[in-house]
């Protein structure tokens, strides 16, 4: 992936197709898993060739800079701002998926002159009190804020070796179970050879990232979201279940929902999220485009 300098910061990003802008922005909160092993972008088959594709590793994630200082949602969706600008992009359709739909909705709040539309798939305005990840990752920042950074990995190093990247668990289909499956052999193996110093270094910025969530609530400004927006959410969702995706869409004025019926959370994994999406992003695309 090529790298840009953005906010004194090194982005990783990747742009393929051609068409009508489209920003995504992924969820999760960086770690191992997402810079030893390429995540597999779904959201890319979903779209096909048809846009022009904008995806980029947050800060603290995959393969861009881990910034081992404090940092907040609203400077992510700075860093993404930045990007677009540097590429050259004014205005682009914003996809935001599980904790990136924080990062969208802070996006079009901070920036909605540069949002043709807004996509949020399986997320919701408020996730890190509610949902069991965001409880863990809040409990995890206490701790390090209590103990010291180093002490806590010290404790968890031997368990983040061994840790199952996703739990296949949660109802997806068979050709992305599979895949999944596949991914987390590689992760298992390039965990148990990565050295203790890049272990530490993105382990701290997963812990970044979730004090980076921690006590953001947009519910109360979901009412200023103008511009086009369409919700996804699988009813079988039970990593951020669907009720948050339904709040979003009643939040929302004018919303659009796509419900999955037992879909789960990786959304973008459902034929029936690809022509939702594929249909949408034409559609906000050609309004966009003068007459």
């Amino acid at each position: 992936m090529p790298k840009a300098t953005v906010n004194g910061i090194e982005i990783a990003y990747e742009v393929q197709g051609t068409g009508t802008p489209v920003l995504f922005i992924h969820g999760g909160w960086g770690g191992p898993a997402t810079s030893l092993v390429p995540a597999d972008l779904a959201v890319a088959r979903a779209l096909g060739d048809d846009v022009t594709l904008i995806s980029f590793d947050r800060r603290s994630a995959g393969l861009s800079q881990y910034v081992l200082d404090e940092f907040t949602v609203k400077d992510i969706a700075a860093d993404a701002r930045a990007l677009l600008a540097h590429l050259g992009i004014d205005r682009s359709v914003v996809i935001g998926h599980s904790m990136g739909g924080m990062v969208a909705l802070q996006y079009a709040f901070d920036y909605p002159h540069h949002v043709i539309g807004l996509c949020l798939a399986g997320t919701g305005a408020n996730l890190m009190p509610d949902i069991d990840l965001g409880r863990a990752g809040s409990a995890l920042v206490a701790r390090c804020k209590s103990e010291g950074d180093r002490a806590v990995f010290d404790s968890l190093k031997d368990t983040l070796r061994a840790a199952p990247v996703v739990s296949p668990a949660e109802p997806r289909p068979a050709e992305a179970m599979r895949r999944l499956e596949q991914r987390n052999e590689v992760v298992a193996k390039a965990l148990k050879d990565v050295s203790e110093a890049d272990l530490y270094r993105y382990w701290l910025g997963s812990v970044r990232n979730y004090n980076a969530f921690i006590g953001h609530d947009f519910t109360a400004r979901l009412r200023e979201i103008k511009m086009p927006a369409l919700v996804i959410h699988g009813s079988g969702d039970t990593i951020v279940p669907e009720q948050y995706g339904k709040a979003l869409h009643s939040g929302i004025a004018g919303s659009e929902f796509c419900e999955l019926d037992g879909g789960g959370h990786g959304v973008f994994d459902y034929p029936r999220a690809h022509d939702a999406l594929r249909a949408w992003v034409s559609k906000v695309g050609r309004s966009a485009v003068p007459a």
